[in-house]
């Protein structure tokens, strides 16, 4: 983690005015594509009223950062998230959070010193004021320059994706929810941000004309490998990925993944020139959208998963794989589809190497599906029930089909799935379930076998796992998941229990210390 101490003389940043405000932050629109999550409805207008009443304090009071570790203010996402899950109204508390300040010597930003405070978390508020007005981050005058211009290069398209893929969910929430002033805290959000864990991105986007010489680790590149520039499905170059001796599989922490990028960068961006990704028509993003999200569920959902008896380690940071993908549709929904394809590819390629970093984990799809699917009762053996906890309700004798039935007592375990992230304190679940959720709506119908043809055209092998793969992989992963959490709305305590592992521990042990000493 990024460690930035604020100014000595901390200025509060002026609060805008109430037409700028208005103008940022004018409603709550309904989704711009049919592929975006649909809302929940909700008690009334008092909840829009106080989203929007919370948002607009956000965006005057809070810094990014809630602390010195660049540690994210999740708080938009969270009450975002349960909005559209329509919990009625309820307090919110910023308290906690970094406030706002001015930039350092009260500087403005502007096209002509865009990129000299980049990656500086102190000029966020800067930043913040110059995405008041509308910039256009696929350029590529905001990623690449020419010597000429400086040696510093923008790449804005990397940060939007950087620090666990955070940007741009932000932004994402924007376009979802009609909201400008997010779409601006965004962009500001991605300024900030380092470019150190997504250069591949400009490497992929923006500068295709290989100028380095080839490595010995692509020297090595195995004979099975696809003929340069064949163009493949996103799962195939999973499957090829998990065949690669090149890749290890073991989770790396922060130092290592750094000299992964450093070693294997050139192979990963070779996987990522691989997917057949080119958008040219609403039919093609539909397609490729469905590619991202089955990939993003595998990676969390399956990757997680070690057996029925084994407890269920759900990835943190495969989960923002989950999260981001949510978004993709109502971004495309602005933009044209040349930019469509570069977002897609650049999501992809962050994805397979998160991927990696949390040790490439494979897909049992055949045990996977082959568990019982709640509400069926789960075997006696299994970590985690599928009967909700506490007691169950006594149904009459009338109930459908029956009062006995697991169908009658939980007829929608969907239901139970999303009530308890709209009361759980895990700020990330609610994210995660609906993200689950609206995946099952697009794609729940799937049967297994369905992606079989379409692979097959690729000429390469087939992983024989994917006959299996089906449509109930959502509802499979969103119920191991709340368990794994706790069923906080059925009585269970708060685990919190997200699969870190060592990535973030040095951050995480720092902050900790300064607790102690009463620094932070």
């Amino acid at each position: 983690m990024t460690t930035s101490a604020p100014p000595e003389i901390v200025i509060p940043a002026t609060p805008s005015s109430q037409d700028v405000l208005c103008r940022l932050f004018p409603g709550v629109r309904s989704p711009p594509s049919l592929l975006a999550p649909g809302r929940v409805p909700n008690s009334g207008p008092e909840a829009t009223a106080a989203l929007l009443k919370a948002l607009r304090d956000n965006h005057e009071r809070s810094h990014v950062f809630f602390n010195e570790f660049s540690f994210h203010n999740h708080t938009v996402h969270h009450l975002l998230a349960i909005y559209a899950l329509a919990l009625p109204t309820r307090a919110t508390h910023l308290d906690h959070l970094r406030v706002a300040f001015v930039a350092p010597d009260k500087v403005t930003i502007t096209d002509d010193n865009f990129t000299d405070y980049l990656g500086n978390d102190q000029y966020y508020n800067a930043y913040l004021d110059y995405f008041h007005r509308v910039k256009y981050i696929f350029s590529p005058h905001y990623n690449v320059r020419t010597p000429q211009q400086g040696a510093e290069q923008p790449q804005m398209f990397n940060r939007l994706l950087e620090i666990l893929i955070h940007p741009i969910i932000h932004v994402g929430y924007g376009a979802e929810f009609g909201i400008l002033g997010l779409i601006a805290e965004g962009l500001a959000w991605t300024s900030v941000h380092p470019a150190g864990a997504t250069t591949l991105i400009t490497r992929l986007i923006f500068t295709p004309t290989r100028t380095t010489p080839i490595t010995d680790l692509e020297r090595q590149e195995p004979g099975w490998m696809p003929k340069p520039g064949s163009r493949l499905r996103a799962l195939n170059i999973l499957s090829l990925m998990l065949r690669d001796p090149r890749f290890g599989s073991k989770v790396l922490d922060k130092h290592e993944y750094a000299a992964m990028l450093e070693s294997h960068g050139e192979v990963i961006n070779k996987y990522g020139e691989m997917w057949d990704c080119h958008i040219e028509s609403q039919e093609d993003l539909e397609e490729r959208v469905e590619e991202l999200i089955w990939v993003a569920t595998l990676m969390y959902g399956v990757g997680s998963w070690n057996g029925n008896e084994a407890e269920y380690c759900a990835d943190f940071f495969t989960a923002h794989i989950v999260t981001s993908v949510l978004f993709i549709p109502s971004i495309c929904a602005y933009l044209s589809h040349p930019s469509q394809t570069k977002l897609l590819r650049a999501h992809f390629l962050t994805s397979i190497t998160w991927w990696l970093v949390r040790g490439r984990s494979s897909f049992a799809l055949k045990e996977f599906t082959s568990q019982p699917l709640p509400p069926l009762p789960n075997i006696p053996s299994a970590k985690y029930s599928n009967t909700l906890p506490g007691s169950q309700p006594t149904l009459p004798a009338c109930a459908l089909p029956s009062p006995a039935s697991p169908y009658a007592i939980n007829p929608n375990p969907w239901y139970p799935i999303l009530a308890d992230a709209l009361v759980h304190p895990n700020e990330h679940l609610c994210k995660v379930q609906r993200a689950l959720a609206h995946f099952n709506v697009l794609y729940g119908h799937r049967e297994a076998g369905f992606v079989l043809d379409s692979l097959s055209k690729d000429g390469v092998d087939v992983d024989p796992e994917y006959a299996y793969l089906d449509g109930t992989v959502f509802l499979r992963a969103a119920w191991l998941t709340g368990s794994a959490l706790g069923w906080v709305s059925h009585g269970e305590d708060n685990t919190g229990i997200w699969n870190y592992q060592e990535f973030h521990k040095a951050a995480l042990d720092q902050l900790e210390l300064l607790r102690s000493q009463g620094r932070a």
